[in-house]
């Protein structure tokens, strides 16, 4: 807890919490924004909950794979991290992306992970290995755009920037690979050297990335269906891609507006009306932002220090069936009330 508060700082999390107010006030009443955003969370009145609930469980698997992504990065740089650290430290980081704007959480899981590494110049071989898990990501949304572009949905040339950061990588695992660290800038390459001489680590960092995106395309799928959208995974082909282009520019916490946005045209390229496109961004980033703070909070009260084991352990399971009635609660009230 102290290590984020220290990286976002007191003004950092003051400005948070301005922002948290104001996005509250739009919520509560979304006719501020206009009469296009007022009939869009109309249109939500109708939706499905049951499909809503799986692309809830949709973002679970992609948060998960995430944080196994980051647990394999760490170890093949030599750190020492069991999966429930890893789920922890991943989930400080999303819970700080929902709050913060410009992605504060990034730094935060650096910072976080890079406690596992045994090394002097641990940030840096942390930084590093963050820019590894963006090559592994960019193969992954390369096998995407190419399918969103065979559908015709999508331009093909983003295809050749994703390639290009691939073959930096390549480049740089295959050139530092017979190479020892020596100064901090050397370090950076810890995970690329790890890769060069290990190539099914690779493959590793690469099926997480793909099960965290399969998540994330299920979940887009799931929202489509909840809407009654005609061919809601064709559309969510596009809606992935979109938004991890959309997320390299975040200028709100959790950046609400833009990923809407991106939902939206994505949906409005298969024909669907911007309302109905509108009202899948919202309920997709909704979903998406109640997973991301469950799952982040969750992750604090690992992380906090407990004067005992014992006392971690008690506070470990209180916190786990409050969190497990709360769902349970909520998901008999939108979805089996209904049902009776």
């Amino acid at each position: 807890m102290q290590d984020i508060v220290n990286r976002l700082g007191r003004r950092g999390l003051a400005a948070a919490g301005g922002l948290l107010v104001a996005l509250a006030v739009l919520v509560a009443t979304p006719q501020l924004l206009g009469s296009r955003v007022d009939a869009a969370v109309g249109t939500l009145d109708d939706a499905n909950m049951t499909w809503l609930w799986l692309a809830g469980a949709g973002f679970v698997v992609a948060v998960l794979a995430s944080a196994g992504s980051w647990l394999s990065a760490i170890r093949m740089c030599g750190g020492r991290l069991t999966a429930g650290d890893a789920c922890a430290r991943y989930g400080a980081g999303s819970l700080v992306n929902t709050l913060v704007p410009a992605r504060a959480g990034d730094a935060v899981r650096i910072g976080l992970f890079s406690r596992a590494l045994p090394n002097r110049e641990r940030l840096w071989t942390t930084g590093g290995a963050f820019a590894a898990l963006g090559a592994a990501r960019a193969v992954v949304l390369a096998v995407l755009v190419i399918a969103g572009s065979l559908s015709g949905a999508m331009p093909l040339w983003p295809l050749l920037v994703l390639l290009g950061l691939v073959a930096i990588a390549v480049g740089l695992a295959w050139r530092a690979r017979r190479r020892s660290a020596g100064g901090r800038l050397s370090h950076l390459l810890d995970a690329f050297r790890a890769l060069g001489r290990e190539p099914r680590a690779a493959v590793r960092l690469v099926a997480w990335i793909a099960l965290s995106t399969a998540g994330r395309l299920a979940a887009a799928t799931a929202v489509g269906a909840a809407l009654g959208i005609r061919q809601p995974l064709a559309a969510a082909v596009v809606i992935v891609p979109a938004l991890d282009l959309a997320g390299m520019v975040p200028l709100t916490p959790a950046n609400v507006g833009v990923t809407s946005g991106a939902v939206a045209m994505a949906f409005q390229a298969h024909g669907v009306s911007f309302t109905h496109g509108l009202a899948a961004g919202i309920a997709f980033h909704a979903v998406e932002t109640t997973v991301g703070v469950l799952f982040g909070l969750s992750s604090v009260i690992w992380l906090a220090p407990y004067p005992s084991p014992g006392f971690r352990r008690l506070a470990l399971l209180g916190a786990t069936a409050m969190g497990a009635l709360a769902v349970a609660g909520a998901f008999s009230a939108t979805v089996l009330v209904p049902l009776v």
